[in-house]
Parts: structure tokens; sequence; C-alpha cells
């Protein structure tokens, strides 16, 4: 039995950084395409709040940057 074949909840979350240390290079890409969607969920995130600022900024009529 492969651990693709056992259910989600017995995954433990992974962190990061993680240890790469005995990683292989594949399991190093997979992590790589994780980090890139986190880095695509932080910037969303700050693109948003970046756009609330400017719009509290208009309606409140401050220039705050």
């Amino acid at each position: 039995m492969d651990d693709d074949d056992l259910p989600l909840k017995h995954k433990q979350p992974q962190t990061f950084p993680r240890k790469l240390e005995g990683l292989s290079v594949a399991a190093m890409e997979e992590y790589l395409g994780e980090l890139e969607v986190e880095r695509q969920r932080v910037k969303l995130e700050i693109d948003q709040r970046g756009g609330l600022k400017h719009a509290a900024a208009a309606l409140f009529g401050n220039n705050a940057n």
C-alpha cells in the first residue's frame, strides 16, 4: 500500500520551511509547486489589501499609501 492509498486524514499537513535533507528531487519539485501556490495566495491577499487601502483613502480623502 502506498502513502497515496491512505486516507487524507492520516497525512499530517506540511509546514514551511521543510527540511530538504532526505527528500527526492521529485519531492522537492512538488514542494516548489506548493511554495508557488502559497506565494500566489499571499500575493493576492497583498493586492486585495492594497486595493482596500486605496479605496479607503479615496473615500476618506487622505493620501495614505
